[in-house]
């Protein structure tokens, strides 16, 4: 019998004993048919234009702590990223949407002159149905910074105007569904502190070159539509980025040939 003949007669035996789960798959590839049509329409089915991370961090040259290599965390150079951003920048006033264990806040707020996190309470997370191990983890890395101020609350609902702030740079690592990412996007553009400000979104791909078309598609929709031309995808992480100066950029290309090397090392302590 040939595969596919196997896949067809498996098919309504599967449906019938596993319903519920089919609905969400189905739901969720409906989600994603709808997002590359999005993306589409703005002529990147191919990807977002890519940016060099070397054009951004030309001297990069940077370590990172209390780092868990567990599920449900940017990779380490993700946050890399962030924190030499962060640090380029005199007097950083920082903003992040999504942090759960805290991996990114503990390497950014200490190159930041002040910094706020914005996450689900307990509570939220507890009516969305999150299990207490997973509750139990937020914040699990964060010690006491001065310059940072942690704020319980969803960020769909969140009135931004309340903290009378703007940004220097800002991190959106939060809902990854297409509507919550077009949300924090419609948010964010506003909170900009000047021409110079940055945004840059977790999460653009699966991995290192590939679309994740519901983020994409969120951004896309989400970004007023004079700021599209200055959204990008930085290479070698997870990132998009909206950056508002002239820079050098290149089509997305997939199996890239390697223009970069990195050196890694490792050290690992016993909490």
């Amino acid at each position: 019998m040939s595969r596919k003949k196997e896949a067809i007669l498996n098919f309504i035996p599967a449906v019938l004993n596993n319903t519920s789960e089919f609905i969400k798959s189905l739901m969720a590839f409906s989600e994603i048919q709808k997002a590359k049509s999005v993306v589409k329409q703005y002529g990147f089915e191919n990807g977002l234009p890519v940016v060099d991370l070397l054009e951004l961090l030309p001297a990069l040259n940077s370590s990172i702590t209390r780092y868990s290599f567990l599920d449900g965390t940017s990779h380490p150079n993700d946050l890399v990223f962030l924190k030499e951003l962060a640090k380029s920048i005199m007097h950083c006033n920082y903003l992040e949407i999504g942090s759960w264990r805290g991996e990114s806040l503990v390497n950014v707020v200490p190159e930041c002159e002040s910094a706020v996190a914005i996450s689900l309470s307990k509570q939220e997370m507890r009516d969305m149905g999150f299990s207490e191990r997973i509750i139990e983890m937020d914040g699990f890395f964060l010690k006491d910074f001065p310059n940072l101020k942690r704020i319980g609350h969803n960020s769909q609902t969140f009135d931004f105007s309340s903290l009378n702030q703007k940004f220097d740079l800002i991190f959106v690592d939060g809902d990854h569904t297409y509507q919550g990412v077009k949300a924090d996007t419609a948010s964010v553009f506003k909170l900009l502190k000047d021409e110079n400000s940055i945004i840059v979104w977790h999460d653009c791909g699966n991995n290192y070159e590939d679309m994740r078309a519901d983020v994409i598609a969120g951004i896309l929709d989400g970004a007023p539509a004079e700021k599209r031309n200055s959204i990008y995808r930085v290479s070698n992480t997870l990132c998009g980025i909206y950056y508002p100066k002239k820079i050098a950029i290149k089509t997305y290309q997939p199996v890239t040939k390697p223009d970069k090397y990195f050196d890694i090392s490792i050290q690992a302590q016993k909490l």
